[in-house]
């Protein structure tokens, strides 16, 4: 059995179900409450009659690079790991939060933007899985592998989002950028909070990217 706290990644919402990873808060900034740090795209005043213009953006997602720390769980048996597993926060966890650097003053025109999309992807792991039975070890691993399909798509939105904002940047005033950010923000965090809404965390069975459940009653 389980608990979890949806994220996308953010501010999470205790789910009664069982078992399951995160990724759905309909906060702005994906973490949590206030817009997120550095997507003001402007470091100095614009000077009159000079359009800054986004001619291009480097990603820091390209290729992927989250952040793992793994959620470690000691328990001996099936039963103490799923125990553990409850009193996480979640049991696992995956999206990311958008950003850019500031762009400094000058008359420059076509300009290059930094994006950054601070990805996480976090699973558990168990660390006396080696001591355990066989049907216990077989229990972990489907679960896992369930869990773990669910935190790839709460990944895979971040990512999407990530590319869409990169995209649309491109060929906007530097003035835009703040207000774009924070929009691309609130849009993977409505889509991480849809995904969880239709898996119940990825408790519910027989849906894609759920059956997230641990049957801890196997010894």
């Amino acid at each position: 059995m389980g608990g979890s706290r949806d994220s996308v990644f953010g501010t999470q919402v205790q789910s009664d179900s069982a078992g399951r990873g995160s990724g759905g808060s309909i906060t702005l900034d994906v973490f949590g409450g206030g817009d997120p740090p550095g997507v003001l795209g402007i470091g100095g005043p614009i000077p009159l009659g000079v359009s800054r213009i986004v001619a291009k953006v480097t990603k820091d997602w390209d290729p992927p690079s989250p952040t793992t720390t793994e959620i470690v769980i000691t328990g001996k048996t099936l039963a103490q790991a799923g125990q553990q597993l409850n009193q996480q926060p979640e049991w696992g966890q995956a999206g990311g939060r958008l950003r850019t650097d500031s762009i400094p003053g000058g008359n420059s025109t076509n300009l290059t933007v930094v994006a950054h999309a601070n990805l996480v992807y976090r699973l558990p792991r168990w660390t006396k899985y080696a001591q355990a039975s066989k049907a216990a070890q077989a229990e972990w691993d489907r679960m896992f592998e369930k869990l773990k399909t669910h935190e790839d798509r709460h990944l895979a939105i971040a990512i999407e989002e990530a590319d869409a904002l990169a995209q649309d940047l491109i060929g906007h005033e530097i003035a835009d950028i703040a207000t774009m950010v924070t929009a691309a923000n609130a849009r993977m965090a409505q889509r991480q909070k849809e995904l969880d809404d239709a898996t119940d965390h990825g408790a519910k069975t027989g849906v894609p990217y759920g059956d997230v459940v641990l049957d801890d009653s196997i010894t």
